[in-house]
């Protein structure tokens, strides 16, 4: 991608799967055509996303 391109809520979902298989920034954002640190940004937000997800979750089913 060049520089300063807008990250798709497709590539956002496809960073995250690809860490997950992976296992490393550095490997996705050859892949992608990404740096790290953009890879690295949505994979921890993904996550962080998730995370509040599941806690929401919990709650609701503890009740």
């Amino acid at each position: 991608m060049a520089k300063g391109t807008r990250v798709t809520q497709q590539e956002k979902e496809q960073m995250w799967q690809l860490y997950n298989q992976f296992g490393s920034y550095a490997k996705v954002a050859k892949k992608l055509h990404r740096s790290s640190g953009t890879v690295s940004r949505y994979v921890r937000e993904f996550e962080a996303a998730v995370g509040a997800a599941n806690m929401v979750l919990n709650i609701k089913f503890e009740r």
